[in-house]
């Protein structure tokens, strides 16, 4: 049985205590998720060694649903063990990020 979790859960508090938007993007564990300073942009990364872009807005009017659309999916670290990607953070200014995976390398992707 897998005791981990694949998707991404979107909350909004104050209407319900559900999630409002699930995503499984991720075939493997996801472990690291982080959201850009500036930029209406969250990473996922997950032992698939992939980390994903996703660009997320939440409107001040409720009429509007929240939108979610996934931007880019990042690859490059290998599958030396049965760990990926384990931690990605976004530069404070650019929309640049960095990965950190358990094969031991850093990435940088601009």
């Amino acid at each position: 049985k897998q005791w981990y979790q694949r998707r991404v859960r979107g909350f909004d508090m104050d209407l319900s205590v559900k999630p409002y938007k699930s995503l499984q993007q991720h075939k493997k564990a996801i472990r690291h998720v982080c959201f850009h300073p500036r930029y209406p942009l969250y990473a996922s990364s997950s032992d698939d060694c992939s980390t994903i872009i996703t660009h997320g807005m939440v409107y001040n009017d409720l009429v509007k649903n929240p939108l979610v659309v996934p931007v880019k999916v990042l690859r490059g670290h290998k599958d030396t063990t049965k760990y990926g990607v384990l931690c990605n953070v976004f530069h404070p200014q650019q929309p640049w990020i960095y990965t950190g995976g358990a094969d031991g390398d850093i990435w940088l992707f601009v």
